[in-house]
């Protein structure tokens, strides 16, 4: 009876549905726990390149709604693109800040008063332009610095999109302008690297903003080259390249002292190694990692709470295994919790208020 009632739980209807992506899940498991484990301490040294996979993933997904849209030659509406993007995002995230800061007062307000977000410095995380205002640091919560990049991201990408639609029509001018988005992202790295103060490439959006265009060139080669990828016979050595630089990659961040290989070169180049692998398995099914699947699906929301616990838990018990397993399980389950009550709430109603909205959703 209880595998039954699991069984009802929306994660399994949803990731069984015949059109999503089993190996974009599998990828996206890996980018969570990359993330969870690294700020535990940096428990997985180099886990903070899971926000750059995550970064090839999210334009890959936003990219292919856009794309089947402008394929069946439906205009794109930024308004209904933007909202139906919101529905995913805005409650998790509201309600995280909202609850996330109550906890942070009971966690710190005696240990790390420094964690807690005065009232006055709240509006630049919840209007998305923390990445761009530096400190004053609130480390439990500084991690939707990525999440201000995708929102900005979901503002570029649809007029983009649109502007080609209405004025070129050709789905060559919409690749080149994605090529042109990575080079801004490069060239923008290298500006701020020779000419800015801070010379900080990391957390910008005009600095991030070509591991998004990567996943959406993915999506294009997909989505318009499936059927040659799926008869691929070597498809597995795109998947091998992409791994094999990657650990070059690795190697030279470790051994290497050259300040412009790690502030531009290497988080240019590891969006195009997780795009490389994501292809090389694209049509995989992977059919003995289906728990993985089920941390892919609850992975937003994991992202979101699971720094709020990591200096509570160092403090009160410790740099351990018990310490570690706790914070997994805490974080985790408050992952499963939001995931139910907010995000799948949401996202229910969303058809509903995009209908009354937009006659033709």
């Amino acid at each position: 009876m209880k595998i039954k009632a699991l069984e009802q739980l929306n994660v399994f209807k949803i990731i069984s549905l015949p059109q999503r992506i089993i190996s974009i899940d599998i990828f996206r498991s890996i980018a969570i726990i990359s993330v969870v484990f690294f700020h535990f301490n940096g428990s997985l040294p180099m886990g903070y390149l899971g926000v750059d996979l995550f970064f090839v993933i999210s334009g890959f997904l936003i990219g292919g709604l856009l794309t089947k849209e402008y394929e069946h030659g439906k205009p794109i509406n930024f308004f209904k693109f933007f909202l139906q993007r919101g529905f995913k995002v805005w409650p998790s995230y509201y309600v995280f800040f909202l609850v996330g800061s109550v906890l942070a007062y009971l966690f710190y307000s005696k240990i790390a008063p420094q964690e807690i977000i005065p009232f006055n410095d709240l509006k630049r995380y919840l209007f998305f332009y923390q990445n761009y205002t530096g400190g004053s640091f609130h480390w439990s919560f500084d991690h939707v610095w990525s999440l201000c990049i995708e929102e900005h991201f979901y503002i570029l990408l649809p007029l983009i999109f649109i502007i080609v639609q209405r004025f070129f029509k050709k789905k060559e001018i919409l690749f080149f302008l994605l090529i042109m988005l990575v080079f801004v992202g490069i060239g923008s790295k290298i500006l701020m690297l020779v000419y800015s103060n801070s010379k900080d490439t990391y957390s910008a959006t005009n600095n991030r903003i070509d591991a998004l265009a990567w996943g959406v060139i993915l999506n294009f080669i997909t989505y318009y080259l499936g059927d040659k990828l799926k008869t691929f016979r070597y498809s597995y050595l795109v998947f091998l390249s992409g791994l094999l630089t990657f650990i070059v990659l690795i190697f030279f961040e470790i051994y290497s002292s050259n300040v412009f290989y790690h502030k531009v070169v290497f988080h240019s180049l590891t969006p195009i190694c997780f795009a490389l692998m994501i292809s090389g398995v694209y049509y995989y099914d992977f059919p003995n990692l289906k728990p993985l699947r089920l941390i892919a699906y609850y992975s937003y929301n994991w992202y979101l709470w699971h720094p709020l616990f990591v200096k509570v838990i160092l403090f009160q018990i410790g740099y351990n295994i018990l310490g570690f397993s706790i914070y997994l399980v805490v974080s985790f389950l408050f992952a499963i919790i939001f995931t139910i009550l907010i995000e799948e709430t949401f996202l229910a109603k969303r058809a509903w208020v995009l209908k009354k909205l937009f006659k033709n959703y």
